[in-house]
């Protein structure tokens, strides 16, 4: 588990598939995330889609304290080539959590001795992901077309 004050990441179970379903449902979520004209995910492909996650990196739940409890708002993967961050409760969008996360996964990364990371498909309407990696010392690289072929960024940090 990977601790900032009241946010935290624990790993990922399989009951947390049901929460994020309707976060991949979202079309906010699903056009940053997955790119124009995403059809929005079921349960079987939410579950495979963290199968995959799963397999390419360490998936991660982002939880809130909400008093006494830890709410559940979003996900991240940290994957030597890979490191999406959602966050699928939208009245913690714009609040920051997207950095504390990522400074979360960069210590992670660091204490695993890998020597960068990269973030795929960026997509060039999403300002926002764009600032917040951008702010974190990571660098433009190649650009390149998700499966759909629309153009997307990469970015880079050297650790």
């Amino acid at each position: 588990m990977l601790v900032d004050g009241e946010l935290r990441l624990r790993a990922f179970r399989p009951a947390d598939a049901d929460t994020a379903l309707a976060w991949y449902q979202d079309p906010f979520v699903l056009r940053m995330s997955e790119g124009p004209g995403a059809e929005p995910f079921d349960s079987d492909r939410v579950a495979r889609m963290y199968a995959t996650l799963g397999r390419i990196g360490e998936l991660y739940m982002i939880e809130v304290r909400e008093g006494d409890h830890w709410r559940t708002i979003g996900d991240a993967t940290l994957g030597r080539n890979t490191l999406p961050i959602v966050i699928g409760a939208s009245e913690y969008r714009g609040k920051g959590i997207g950095g504390r996360v990522l400074d979360l996964l960069i210590a992670r990364a660091r204490e695993l001795g890998w020597p960068c990371l990269q973030v795929r498909h960026i997509y060039p309407y999403n300002e926002a992901s764009r600032r917040l990696f951008l702010s974190r010392g990571f660098t433009p690289a190649e650009s390149e077309a998700d499966q759909r072929g629309t153009p997307s960024g990469r970015y880079r940090l050297e650790l």
